[in-house]
C-alpha cells in the first residue's frame, strides 16, 4: 500500500476550467490558447486544494494536510505559490492572495468571458485510489519507442515532431553518442568487441560501422572538433584518472592533448578548434568546475578554470558549445539527483540559470540552430526528452518519452541522438553456509539498496515503476510501493528497530532530505528540515531513539543526530565525515570519511575515532554494515570481481565471507535477523543508440 500524498491523487483527478486555463491534473499540465505549460505534482496539488476551498483562505496547516500529507517549510509552500503565480497569474485574471501570517487564498475575475462554464472538482472525499502504477515489462528497448511520435497538440497549434528510428541494437553497449555539426555522421562508445569500449563512427544514412580506436583501455565520450576533421575523447586506464586524446577522422595517429586530475570519466566540447572544455575537480575538497585545455602552442596541455561554482555543491559538469560558439551550456549539480542547466556567455562570463527543476538530468546538447537546447530529464517522472529555452523564457516542452531510460545525447542538424538505457539489478540473499537466493523476484530494472527489519521486511530503492520510489517486501508477500514522490531520487531506506518506521532519502525543495514514514500512521515526515543543505546515510541506533545521518548543512560532512520529535538536529563529528552506524551492542559508533578509503571506531559516548581498517573504498563508503560478530565490508579486488569480508570484533585478522562478482557499488549491504546478508548485484544494461529526427513547424 502506498502512502498517500495527502487526499489527493492526480491520477483521478477530472480535467478542470479555471478562468482562461484549462488543468489536467492527471497529465500534470495546464493549457491556454494554444500554449502547454508542465505544472509539478506538488504545484497542482496545492492548486486544486486552493480550487476546493472556492474563494476561502486557506492555512498553511490545511494545505499541508490536505494537499501534501508532509510537513514541509514556508519556503516550499511559498515556490508553489509563486509557480502559479509565475504561469496562471500573469494576466491578472486569476489572482493567488497571500493572507500575512494566516494562509492563501484564490480568486478569479468574473467578468472573464468563457464559453466553458468554469468546473470544479470533485470536494472531499476524494475518488477510490486506483493501483499506484501499472507494471512495467520491458520487453525490448528498442521496440518501445521505434516508430513516428506525433507529440499532442495544443488546441490545434502546430508541434514538433519527433520521429524516433534505431541506430544500433546490437547485443553489446552502444553509449555517449555524439553527432557532427552537420547531423549526418554519429560516433560512439560501443563494447562490441568484446574487449572494452572503443570509439566507433558510421554514417546515419546506413553503411557499415567503423571502429577508429582499439586500445585495451576504455575509450569513451567521443566529440566532433567543429571542423567535423577530428575526434577527442577520454581513455580509462585500470588505475588513475582519464586521460584525453584527439584522433584524426576517419584515420591519423592519435595524440594526448591533456589528462584529469581526480576524475575517472568526463564528457568533452570543443570551445573552437584549437581548445577543449572538461569538468574535473583538481582534488577532493570543492566543487567540480569546468576547464579549458589548449591542444598546441605555449599553453598545450595547461588547464584553466572557466567556473566557479559555490561551495558545498557537486558542482559542474556536462559542457556543450553553441553553434555559433558565443554560449556554452552546462550541467550545476547541487546535490545527488539535483541538477539545473545554466548558460554562459562565454566573451562575459555571465551566467543565467534556464531551468529550476530540481531533478536529474542525463544528457545536455544545442540543436542544430542554436535555438534550442536539448536535455534528457526525470522533470516529469521518467527520463524523457525535452526541449529547453536557452534565454529561460519559455517553459521546457517534452518532444520525446521516457518509456525506457534515455541517458547521453548529441545534436546536430534537425536531430538528436539518445542512449536508451535499461539497468538491471537484483538483490541477493547470501546464506552463512554460501547459498545465494533472490530476496525478492528479479525485474527488468533496478534493485537496490536494501535494508531488513528485525522482524525479516525487505525495504529497497527500485525504479520497477519507471521513477525511484521505496518499496517493501513483507515476508512471503510481493513487493509493493511505499511512496509516490513522482520522480524525485529517492533512496536509502533504513529500518527503525520497531520495524513501523523506515527513515529514507529523497529529493524535495531541491536538494535530498532526510524522511521517517511511519508505516503503522501512514504519515511521511520530513526530518530536521533544513532546503539548503544536502542529507545521506541515515541509519537508527539499536534501540530506535536517535537516528545518525551525514549532512553538509554546516560546510563540509558532519555526523548528525535527531531524536522525537525529529524537527531539530545537532553535529556530533568535526567536518570530514560521511558515514556512522552504531555498533550492535551500543558502544561503539563505526565511521566512514568522505572521499578516504577506510573504516574508523570510536566509543559511542564521544572520544578520539581511530582507524581500524583499510576498507571500504571511498565509492563503497556506505555498502558496510555492523553485526554482532563484526562488520561486514565490500571488497573489489578487480576486474568486476568483488567478496564480503568481515572484520571481526575480537581483533582477529579480516576474512572472507563469500564471494559475490559484479556486486553493485554504492548499494547497501544489509544483514537479516538469521544472519544472512543482502546486497544488490549487477545483471547489466541494455543500452542502444535512437535517432531523434525533429521537425519544427
Amino acid at each position: 500500500m502506498g502512502v498517500a500524498m495527502g487526499n489527493i491523487d492526480l491520477a483521478v483527478e477530472p480535467d478542470f476550467r479555471l478562468g482562461p486555463w484549462l488543468v489536467r491534473p492527471s497529465l500534470g499540465m495546464a493549457c491556454r490558447d494554444g500554449a502547454e505549460v508542465k505544472l509539478e505534482p506538488r504545484v497542482l496539488q496545492t492548486l486544486i486544494v486552493l480550487v476546493r476551498a472556492e474563494g476561502r483562505t486557506v492555512s498553511r496547516a490545511e494545505l499541508m494536510r490536505t494537499a501534501w500529507g508532509l510537513e514541509v517549510g514556508d519556503d516550499a509552500i511559498g515556490r508553489c505559490i509563486g509557480r502559479l503565480r509565475a504561469v496562471l497569474a500573469i494576466d491578472g485574471v486569476i489572482g493567488f492572495e497571500t493572507i500575512p501570517k494566516i494562509g492563501y487564498r484564490l480568486s478569479v475575475d468574473a467578468g472573464i468571458d468563457d464559453t466553458s462554464p468554469p468546473a470544479l472538482p470533485p470536494t472531499l472525499p476524494a475518488p477510490p485510489r486506483r493501483p499506484l502504477w501499472p507494471w512495467v515489462a520491458v520487453a525490448g528497448s528498442i521496440l518501445l519507442i521505434a516508430g513516428s511520435l506525433q507529440l499532442l497538440k495544443r488546441d490545434g497549434a502546430a508541434l514538433p515532431v519527433a520521429q524516433v528510428t534505431p541506430v544500433t541494437s546490437d547485443p553489446g553497449q552502444e553509449i555517449q553518442p555524439a553527432l557532427n555539426r552537420g547531423g549526418g555522421q554519429i560516433a560512439y562508445a560501443a563494447d562490441r568487441a568484446g574487449q572494452g569500449f572503443d570509439i566507433w563512427v558510421q554514417s546515419l544514412t546506413g553503411g557499415t560501422p567503423a571502429r577508429i580506436t582499439d586500445d585495451p583501455a576504455h575509450d569513451l565520450s567521443p566529440s566532433w572538433s567543429p571542423d567535423g576533421g577530428r575526434i577527442a575523447f577520454v581513455r580509462i586506464d585500470r588505475d588513475g584518472p582519464c586521460r584525453i586524446l584527439v584522433k584524426p577522422v576517419p584515420s591519423g595517429p592519435e595524440r594526448q592533448v591533456g589528462a584529469c586530475s581526480t576524475f575517472r570519466e568526463v564528457k568533452l566540447a570543443w570551445l573552437d578548434n584549437g581548445h577543449l572544455v572538461h569538468a574535473d575537480r583538481p582534488g577532493t575538497a570543492g566543487p567540480a568546475r569546468l576547464w579549458s585545455v589548449a591542444l598546441s602552442g605555449p599553453q598545450a596541455g595547461q588547464q584553466v578554470a572557466l567556473t566557479d561554482p559555490p561551495p558545498g555543491i557537486h558542482g559542474d559538469s556536462d559542457p556543450t558549445l553553441s553553434p555559433d560558439g558565443k554560449r556554452l551550456a552546462f550541467m550545476r549539480h547541487r546535490a545527488v539527483g539535483v541538477s539545473d542547466v545554466i548558460v554562459r556567455e562565454l566573451a562575459t562570463g555571465a551566467e543565467q540559470q534556464v531551468t529550476d527543476d530540481g531533478r536529474k538530468l542525463h544528457g545536455l546538447e544545442w540543436s542544430g540552430d542554436g535555438r534550442w537546447l536539448y536535455a534528457a530529464s526525470s522533470r516529469a517522472g521518467d527520463f524523457g526528452l525535452w526541449r529547453i529555452d536557452p534565454e529561460g523564457t519559455a517553459p521546457p516542452l517534452r518532444v520525446a518519452p521516457g518509456l525506457n531510460q534515455l541517458g547521453r545525447i548529441g545534436a546536430g542538424g534537425d536531430r538528436v541522438a539518445a542512449e536508451v538505457r535499461t539497468n538491471r539489478s537484483t538483490l541477493l540473499r547470501l546464506h552463512p553456509d554460501g547459498r545465494q537466493e533472490p530476496v525478492v523476484p528479479p525485474s527488468n530494472r533496478l534493485d537496490w539498496d536494501p535494508d531488513i527489519s528485525r522482524q525479516g521486511a525487505v525495504a529497497f530503492a527500485s525504479d520497477r515503476s519507471g521513477m525511484f520510489e521505496i518499496w517493501v517486501a513483507e515476508r512471503g508477500q510481493a513487493p509493493t510501493p511505499v511512496t509516490q514522490f513522482q520522480g524525485p531520487f529517492t533512496q536509502s531506506p533504513r529500518w527503525a528497530p520497531d520495524g513501523q518506521r523506515l527513515a529514507l532519502i529523497s529529493v524535495i525543495d531541491g536538494a535530498p532530505g532526510l524522511f521517517i514514514l511511519d508505516r503503522g500512521a501512514e504519515r511521511l515526515r520530513r526530518v530536521a528540515a533544513d532546503p539548503g543543505a544536502e542529507d545521506r546515510a541515515p541509519a537508527w541506533s539499536r534501540d530506535g531513539q536517535r537516528l545518525y545521518f551525514a549532512s553538509n548543512r554546516l560546510g563540509g560532512w558532519r555526523i548528525w543526530i535527531t531524536r522525537p520529535p525529529y524537527d531539530q538536529a545537532m553535529p556530533i563529528t568535526e567536518a570530514g565525515w560521511r558515514v556512522a552506524k552504531e555498533s550492535a551492542d551500543g558502544r561503539w559508533l563505526y565511521m566512514a570519511r568522505d572521499g578516504e578509503n577506510g573504516l574508523w571506531r570510536q566509543p559511542a559516548d564521544g572520544g578520539m575515532p581511530e582507524r581500524i581498517a583499510d576498507l571500504p573504498d571511498a565509492y563503497d563508503n556506505e555498502s558496510w554494515v555492523v553485526g554482532g560478530g563484526g562488520v561486514y565490508l565490500v571488497d573489489r579486488p578487480g576486474n568486476g570481481q568483488a567478496r564480503i569480508m568481515l572484520l571481526p570484533n575480537d581483533g582477529a585478522p579480516m576474512r572472507m565471507v563469500t564471494e559475490l562478482p559484479d556486486a553493485l557499488y554504492k548499494s547497501s549491504l544489509a544483514l537479516g535477523p538469521d544472519g544472512g546478508l543482502v546486497i544488490g548485484q549487477y545483471l547489466g544494461s541494455l543500452v542502444d543508440i535512437v535517432d531523434v529526427r525533429i521537425d519544427e513547424p
